[in-house]
C-alpha cells in the first residue's frame, strides 16, 4: 500500500525528474506545457512545475485525489 504522508512538502522534491507534457495551446510556442513527475515518498502524489522555467520552476505537490477533484470541478464548469 502506498505511503500516505500528511505533508507532501516535507520531502526533498528538487531532484524529482519532471517530464514535459504539452497540449491545448493556441500557438506553437509551447506556452501550455507543464512538467510533472511522481513524488519520491508517495507514488500517489504528483509534483508539478512550469516547463518553461526548468529547474528554477517552483514546484507544487498534489495527491492524485486532489488532482481528480480539480479535473472534476473543471469538467463540470465550476472553475
Amino acid at each position: 500500500m502506498p505511503q500516505q504522508d500528511d505533508n507532501l512538502y516535507e520531502a526533498d522534491i528538487r531532484s524529482v525528474n519532471l517530464r514535459k507534457l504539452c497540449g491545448g495551446g493556441i500557438t506553437n510556442t509551447m506556452e501550455s506545457c507543464v512538467a510533472a513527475g511522481i513524488h519520491p515518498d508517495n507514488p500517489d502524489a504528483i509534483v508539478i512545475g512550469d516547463s518553461k522555467l526548468g529547474a528554477d520552476s517552483p514546484r507544487l505537490v498534489f495527491s492524485r485525489g486532489e488532482l481528480a477533484n480539480f479535473v472534476d470541478e473543471f469538467t463540470n464548469g465550476k472553475i
